[in-house]
């Protein structure tokens, strides 16, 4: 990003913090390393932590060119909702104009999750009863569907000539499938999180867990949630198997496979964002485009698997 252009961001983001806090910041400085790959973690806004006056909170400034694949207006509701279900942090100024979030922080001992967390049964429970909470609360005003997202990235990708995978229309192909399999047999339709990524909690004391970044967040069919959750969780279908049952209360063989394509669907969807990103975003240092490749990589050993067609009978 051009050094003025980030310079006007950060005086943008002192003044709203300054509004929040009612007094000029004392600290102001950004928590976190911004990765693309090997995790994509700070990619969708810069965040900020700035205090005064023993008061500390949180900012995040959505990037424009983030804009093809989130809803600004929606990721606000979403995590406003997260914060009154406690879920979340609490949401405590909101700027749609300015493209920015201010949220309590979560200080010490809190501190950020990794995948490294998610072999910890305790705290991999914890997750999935914040999920279903979340679920449990009122209806977001967006609902879609991912088979709709990876219709519409797929057009942006072609229309901005961005590499991608060289099987992209065979993953196209077996997502159409998926689709018309799925909406056959029904679904629900309620508030989801819609992003396993488990750089997204924020860890406490006891183990206590917080959900972050509510960009995705919409109304749909629970079982994405579910997928997403066991894509990132496990490396094998059996050990999701199992992630599947301790989710669900139960196994059942039909919902596992519709969480499962979901989760490759998921994929597709990041594999397509990574790609756009690598191809448009003026954040050129940022790998998105290996990010894209390893998403791809993932979704390529599921999707030209000889269980792929038998996903899409079991699934229910």
């Amino acid at each position: 990003m051009p050094q003025p252009q980030a310079e006007s961001r950060e005086r943008s983001a002192r003044l709203r913090a300054a509004q929040v806090l009612g007094a000029e910041p004392e600290t102001f400085q950004n928590p976190l390393t911004v990765l693309a790959s090997p995790a994509w973690r700070g990619i969708e806004g810069d965040v900020w932590r700035a205090s005064a006056n023993g008061r500390s909170i949180i900012l995040k400034h959505y990037h424009p060119d983030t804009r093809f694949y989130v809803d600004t207006a929606a990721a606000f509701e979403g995590a406003a909702q997260a914060g009154k279900l406690g879920a979340g942090p609490e949401i405590l100024d909101q700027s749609p104009s300015e493209q920015m979030l201010a949220m309590e922080d979560l200080g010490s001992p809190w501190r950020a999750g990794g995948l490294h967390d998610m072999a910890d049964p305790v705290i991999r429970n914890k997750v999935i009863v914040l999920r279903k909470s979340y679920q449990g609360g009122a209806a977001l005003s967006r609902t879609t569907s991912i088979f709709a997202e990876i219709d519409a990235l797929l057009r942006d990708a072609r229309q901005q000539g961005c590499a991608t995978h060289r099987d992209i229309a065979v993953f196209a192909d077996f997502f159409d499938e998926a689709r018309q399999k799925l909406q056959a047999e029904g679904m629900d339709s309620v508030p989801c999180h819609r992003d396993g990524n488990a750089a997204n909690l924020m860890i406490g004391p006891d183990n206590a867990v917080k959900l972050l970044d509510f960009d995705l967040a919409a109304n749909c069919d629970p079982f994405e949630d579910i997928g997403c959750h066991l894509v990132e969780v496990y490396e094998s279908d059996t050990d999701a198997r199992g992630g599947f049952e301790e989710w669900y209360g139960r196994f059942d063989e039909g919902l596992f496979q519709r969480a499962m394509i979901y989760g490759m669907a998921d994929d597709m969807r990041w594999g397509l964002i990574g790609s756009i990103m690598g191809a448009s975003s003026p954040r050129s240092a940022l790998e998105f485009s290996k990010y894209a490749a390893w998403r791809f990589l993932r979704l390529e050993a599921k999707a030209k698997s000889s269980d792929a067609n038998n996903r899409l009978r079991a699934a229910k």
